[in-house]
């Protein structure tokens, strides 16, 4: 079977041409760093951010599973890309578990409107293990004269705010001293700045979010969301872990597309090689083929996980809900041992592959082993592989918060 960039589901859907000038032009962004602005916005036109809403809500009513195919075309096209849009796809996940509530109907109602939502949480004071991260907006203020709301705070870490059109968080409503959700409009006060100074993913948007005395409407607060029941599974943040793991696959596949170019545009083989070519030079050939074992085997081990979501988001408000929310969270344990540890290596091996003839910044190769070692520090594997270790010994449960 041929290794492609976009998958059928993709194609179906419409996407080819976008997916593929999106490739196109990855390596000029990152030589550059050119923001992909234009790209992003393509995309919301044509209705990447609103795939999950039924197709009479302004959708395309894909699965779970369907969404993170399309995201991992995106990641092997631009890995910035498909980071830049994870928080807006999970607060679309959390929108549709509970969208006879009004605030999650007024999420979905600016997804149907082909907008994404950004973040305002903060985790700069985080610093005690264990800590919870607080709210940019811990507090809401009236203000008469504007007759809205106003509030300020600093965001660090801000992935993709810097592409959104409105933003959620918490905060304390002054004049009642209630705890309440918040849409927040783009427009109404909030500056961003590309400041993000990693070494990969450099386009994401990942920089300083400031809620400078930004104003919202009475109209966009709205109550916390109920409780659930003590018997509801714990573990709901496994699509952020989930997402990033299928962004590097994307990469890996990318790599793998890379490492077929690299090899057929050599012109020169090793003078000690024994073929003229380096097409046909069987050590060079035999890489090829560990990159691409290696690449499937990456992609095979984030789709158990992503099997393990799609039956965990099946089972929500059922008795089988516990059981499979926990092996999803597992499962994206076990998938991001190896894939952290495999991905990095696999990246490395294209470098082998086209020797000096690689090394050029006009390729941008190096930025698939940068971008996939950013992606990985994200909720670090070492503390994944000591709790499945734990598991196996003693059946320790999974931690709970959203940072595992």
């Amino acid at each position: 079977m041929a290794l492609t960039l976009v998958s059928p589901l993709s194609a179906k859907l419409g996407f080819s041409d976008l997916i593929t000038t999106i490739a196109s032009g990855a390596a000029e962004r990152e030589r550059h760093h050119r923001l992909p602005h234009e790209e992003i916005a393509l995309l919301k036109a044509r209705g990447v951010g609103a795939l999950r809403l039924p197709a009479d809500a302004g959708g395309r009513g894909v699965s779970l599973s369907e969404l993170l195919v399309v995201a991992r075309d995106l990641a092997a096209a631009d890995s910035n890309i498909a980071h830049a849009f994870r928080n807006h796809f999970f607060q679309v996940e959390a929108a549709l578990r509970r969208q006879d509530q009004p605030f999650h109907a007024h999420v979905l109602d600016l997804t149907r409107q082909k907008k994404t939502v950004g973040l305002s949480f903060t985790e700069t004071d985080a610093v005690a293990a264990g800590a919870r991260p607080s709210q940019v907006l811990s507090r809401l203020d009236w203000d008469a004269a504007r007759g809205a709301y106003t509030g300020s705070g600093v965001k660090v870490y801000a992935t993709g705010n810097l592409y959104n059109d409105a933003f959620v968080g918490l905060a304390v409503e002054s004049r009642e001293g209630k705890a309440v959700q918040y849409v927040l409009d783009r427009n109404h006060g909030v500056g961003t700045e590309d400041d993000w100074q990693g070494f990969g993913q450099q386009l994401t948007g990942s920089g300083t979010a400031r809620f400078d005395a930004v104003s919202v409407p009475a109209a966009h607060l709205y109550p916390t969301d109920p409780p659930r029941t003590d018997e509801a599974a714990p573990w709901g943040f496994t699509f952020h872990q989930v997402y990033l793991s299928n962004c590097i696959a994307g990469i890996v596949r990318r790599v793998a597309l890379d490492a077929v170019d690299v090899l057929r545009s050599r012109g020169r083989n090793f003078y000690h090689g024994e073929a003229a070519h380096p097409t046909d030079e069987p050590v060079l050939q035999a890489l090829l083929g560990r990159i691409r074992a290696y690449s499937a085997s990456v992609e095979a081990s984030v789709d158990r996980a992503v099997s393990a979501l799609q039956r965990a988001w099946d089972d929500y408000g059922t008795a089988g809900e516990y059981d499979s929310t926990l092996a999803a969270s597992l499962a994206a344990a076990e998938a991001k041992v190896v894939i952290d540890d495999l991905a990095p290596q696999i990246a490395s091996w294209l470098i082998d592959l086209g020797s000096g003839s690689v090394v050029s910044r006009v390729g941008a190769l190096d930025r698939h082993w940068r971008n996939i070692k950013v992606i990985a520090s994200h909720n670090p594997r070492l503390y994944k592989e000591r709790f499945l270790g734990q598991n196996l010994l003693t059946g320790q449960l999974p931690p709970t918060g959203a940072f595992f």
